[in-house]
């Protein structure tokens, strides 16, 4: 019995911590990206009344402050696809640093799913 609880305690602890870690981002469609952006947001430099953009900017959740620039048009390779759903955003394929970190995740409904 003892065994028991001491185990589900160490666990909901685990669980507790993991949680503790998703990253919420949030998205700022403005018509200049920035120089020096803010964590844990993604910044969509496009026409917010036309639904047309054409870059995203974030910095590498991994921790090493790293800018990470996404092409959103798709008339030049590689690009990203951004889906916005009422507060929920998403982009689309994966975001794979094939330089320095090597970071790999998702960021699906504003939050960073690493692969």
């Amino acid at each position: 019995m003892f065994l028991t609880r001491l185990f589900n305690w160490f666990f909901s602890l685990f669980k507790l911590k993991k949680i503790s870690l998703i990253r919420h981002y949030k998205l700022i469609i403005v018509p200049e990206l920035p120089e020096n952006p803010n964590e844990k947001t993604l910044y969509v430099e496009g026409n917010k009344i036309l639904k047309d953009y054409w870059y995203a900017l974030l910095i590498c959740p991994c921790g090493c402050k790293e800018k990470i620039m996404l092409n959103l048009m798709d008339d030049a390779k590689p690009c990203w696809t951004l889906k916005i759903k009422k507060s929920d955003f998403s982009i689309s394929p994966s975001i794979w640093r094939t330089k320095n970190c090597k970071s790999h995740f998702w960021l699906r409904n504003r939050k960073i799913i690493w692969a």
